[in-house]
């Protein structure tokens, strides 16, 4: 009655037949050390190398491979961390970076950071393969590393890995996970520091954050008794797409820091319960190995930050396209990136500037995300993704509801980037709530959806917000947690105490269908 384990064993055994047939990369995960400053906090950050805890080959920066690449020590790497002079190090080669900084996707302070060490275990998390192809006229490799200080670099492990191999080792088996808590109770203790920061963390006081999921505890339901509700349907349907429950996967970045097999577990996970997912612009794994994770059917929406280049932007959407996008998501809510105090923090007490280093007057710069953004760009992404739903990403007022309707989306997802963008920005459920007062007119239409995300813990939680008139919920933290302890069968119980959880709901409510929810029975008066 609740699960559908007749639909769902089906859905799974398409997905392991699909399974065979393909074969996914992994997230390299050689080791490393890290710089003697880093080890006494903890060794929260993997990036670090530490020349001083390796064997010193003492090789002359001008000897040079039998293909004449140059041979380059850590030493040598060790010189080139700043501004101007910066260099990072990948799978044994060697780039300058100072140049791409400036454009860098993800910003120039996470180049700055780890600028002059060896970064592939923390490259190859958050990257999909042949990233550094791809910007190879603008990354210029410089040389390889010595190949002896190289070989003694893979071997290094730091109190942090042993941190997180032995948490991994007394993990419990999934099916003990009895809530969505449990997961991120369990995920913190086996990511590496600077990842649970990134994950967990908000924008400066974190108060939008907490309220996102605060505001759900002050909205109360009106069950209605007497009603025959013996069996209750929790699926959906939205942008075309059918959908076991009435949630989907938020696009997050960077999975790969919590698992090797980064989104494509997720996409698993996804495909086996029948639940529709996006893929991050910056997910760790590309839209491509992502598609060739997933079900036979199964669908892949994909979320894109608009460049200020607009050829960059038509290139991206364009090979989304080519790779079997369902659906385009464009994040509106990201024109700068909000000051997230708590995971900056813990990466400058683990990395701490250099003793004697002057202050840095030149504030870092996060170019890479349109600043100059106009309603007439969902006529952009539709024009070079044609047929394909469009969907725009952090609407926070309900009149910006009003005007991506108008201006021709396909949805809206109301969002405030999950609390890490604009501190105090209204919680999501809050601009539903303003949405249906305001702007009834937009809600339950079928040419346009209304999409919210953040705070979401619960089945209880998706019902207040379907009452209010949403489409569909997204999640993203949980479903990161859930992949990071227990991969692709972690999300499928994430969706199966969901599944559970709404149906429960529904059947208390007095309701047999996610249909017949509305705001006769909520009671708002403590929003």
């Amino acid at each position: 009655m609740f699960a559908r384990p007749l639909a769902r064993t089906a859905r799974a055994a398409r997905c392991s037949a699909r399974r065979l047939a393909s074969s996914t990369a992994s997230t390299a995960s050689s080791g490393f050390a890290t710089r003697a400053t880093i080890a006494a906090v903890g060794a929260a950050v993997v990036v670090g190398t530490a020349y001083t805890f390796l064997p010193h080959a003492h090789a002359d920066a001008s000897h040079t491979t039998k293909h004449g690449e140059r041979i380059i020590t850590l030493e040598e790497l060790g010189k080139h961390w700043q501004a101007g002079s910066l260099w990072i190090a990948v799978d044994g080669k060697v780039y300058d970076v100072s140049e791409f900084a400036n454009v860098h996707p993800g910003g120039a302070r996470i180049l700055l950071e780890n600028g002059g060490r060896d970064t592939t275990k923390l490259f190859n998390a958050i990257h999909p393969p042949n990233t550094i192809r791809k910007y190879a006229k603008e990354v210029p490799c410089v040389g390889v590393i010595d190949p002896e200080e190289l070989a003694a670099l893979a071997s290094q492990r730091t109190a942090e890995d042993d941190r997180i191999s032995a948490a991994r080792e007394a993990l419990f088996g999934v099916d003990s996970v009895v809530a969505l808590s449990d997961f991120e109770r369990y995920a913190e203790s086996l990511l590496p520091l600077h990842a649970w920061a990134y994950y967990s963390t908000g924008a400066d006081t974190e108060g939008a954050l907490a309220e996102n999921a605060a505001i759900f505890k002050r909205l109360f339901f009106r069950p209605r008794i007497m009603r025959d509700v013996r069996e209750v349907d929790t699926s959906t349907q939205f942008l075309g797409v059918k959908s076991s429950i009435p949630v989907y996967v938020a696009p997050t970045a960077r999975n790969g820091l919590g698992q090797p097999e980064g989104e494509v577990a997720v996409t698993r996970g996804a495909g086996a319960t029948g639940v529709f997912q996006v893929l991050s612009h910056y997910a760790s794994r590309s839209l491509e190995e992502v598609k060739a994770a997933a079900c036979e059917g199964q669908q892949i929406g994909w979320q894109v930050y608009l460049n200020p280049d607009r050829e960059r932007s038509r290139e991206a959407i364009e090979e989304a396209v080519a790779a079997g996008a369902h659906s385009i998501w464009i994040t509106a809510d990201t024109v700068t990136l909000g000051k997230r105090e708590t995971e900056r923090r813990l990466n400058a007490e683990a990395n701490p500037a250099p003793h004697g280093k002057p202050l840095s007057r030149e504030r870092q710069r996060f170019g890479v995300h349109d600043a100059n953004m106009s309603w007439s760009d969902i006529a952009f992404v539709r024009k070079h993704a044609p047929g394909l739903p469009v969907v725009i990403k952090g609407v926070g007022a309900w009149e910006d509801v009003v005007l991506a309707y108008k201006y021709g989306a396909d949805a809206v997802v109301i969002s405030n980037h999950g609390g890490r963008q604009l501190d105090f920005a209204q919680p999501p459920l809050k601009v539903l709530y303003e949405v249906s007062k305001n702007a009834p007119q937009v809600l339950h239409r079928k040419d346009f959806g209304i999409f919210l995300d953040g705070g979401v813990r619960h089945g209880t939680d998706v019902l207040k917000a379907l009452c209010l008139g949403a489409t569909a919920v997204g999640m993203g933290r949980p479903f990161i947690y859930a992949a990071t302890g227990w991969g692709s069968d972690g999300v499928e119980k994430a969706v199966e105490i969901l599944e559970e959880e709404i149906a429960i709901g529904m059947q208390l409510l007095g309701v047999k269908t996610v249909d017949e929810l509305g705001p006769q029975y909520l009671d708002t008066s403590k929003i």
